[in-house]
């Protein structure tokens, strides 16, 4: 079921409709949130670094309202424990890459400076490299497709990799359940290449850490209860709590004094993304036994 059709089918629930005819928080949010267009597609910027397309800003609007609601009224809600890494559920399932499958992206050299774009290739690789050494994902950089037009479509990889500007965030991903048409890294031009180092600004690696953690199927920590109130707020509908919380998580924003520059991954992110895809590969041994063998 694509954005479209699940908003649909949102929208139809009774409960839905008497909640979106008497909310204005959907017009509120197309109004004031800031707005970014990547290869012709407007995408509205909410939390930091969420992206979502009009259906998927619906879609966010209804969940918000109704959990504002259930608070308002003194209801239980969904998910609001005091636990993490959050994973994405769809169906009741975790949602996690199928075994096997090669996480590989370009880096668009189109859109990146000569230094830039060395910088990013060189980035990638650490970031990728320490959730291979988390848990059993592999990604791949296919350098031959780098070359590829910006907005072309790559069958050839997973995701993209390039250079926006003027966003309203440092850098932003997508989650594996997201449409394949946005499967594409950000990188802003001014916020990214301009970071200070800690302890004043963000590790440039940590930030494509927390980035790949997004493309892996983690949520931000600090939207838990158990995060200062000042940090970001999202709706946890469809999420299901790994491990406990964790204020140093690489999915943690810098806010209330919680979370790190760094954004390096701790030891509690690596129990939760080991509970979803296990050990990583090169501590596996793999053995292929022919069939009628033994």
């Amino acid at each position: 079921m694509d954005t479209q059709e699940y908003a649909r089918a949102l929208r139809s629930r009774p409960e839905v409709a008497r909640l979106a005819s008497s909310s204005n928080l959907f017009d509120e949010l197309k109004n004031t949130r800031q707005k970014l267009d990547v290869d012709g597609e407007t995408l509205y910027v909410l939390e930091g670094d969420l992206l979502l397309d009009e259906a998927e800003l619906e879609i966010y609007a209804l969940q918000q309202e109704a959990l504002n609601q259930a608070r308002a009224l003194g209801l239980p809600v969904v998910m609001e424990s005091s636990r993490e890494l959050l994973g994405i559920l769809v169906n009741g399932r975790i949602v996690r890459w199928p075994v096997g499958k090669v996480l590989s992206y370009a880096v668009l050299r189109q859109t990146f400076s000569d230094s830039q774009y060395q910088e990013i290739v060189a980035a990638m690789k650490q970031a990728t490299e320490a959730w291979e050494n988390t848990c059993g994902v592999k990604f791949e950089h296919r350098s031959q497709f780098d070359n590829s037009a910006p907005g072309a479509s790559i069958p050839q990889v997973l995701f993209t990799v390039r250079r926006v500007s003027g966003a309203p965030f440092i850098a932003a991903a997508f989650f594996p359940n997201d449409p394949a048409n946005r499967r594409r890294v950000l990188i802003d031009q001014d916020q990214y290449f301009n970071l200070p180092p800690p302890p004043d600004g963000f590790d440039r690696v940590g930030v494509l850490r927390h980035e790949l953690g997004h493309v892996i199927g983690w949520r931000h920590e600090h939207i838990r209860s158990g995060a200062p109130a000042v940090c970001p707020h999202e709706p946890l509908f469809e999420t299901t709590p790994l491990t406990e919380y964790d204020p140093q998580s690489v999915m943690h924003y810098f806010c209330g004094n919680r979370g790190t520059r760094g954004l390096r991954i701790t030891e509690k992110d690596r129990i939760g993304a080991q509970l979803v895809y296990g050990p990583p590969l090169h501590a596996i041994e793999f053995v292929d036994i022919p069939e009628g063998a033994g």
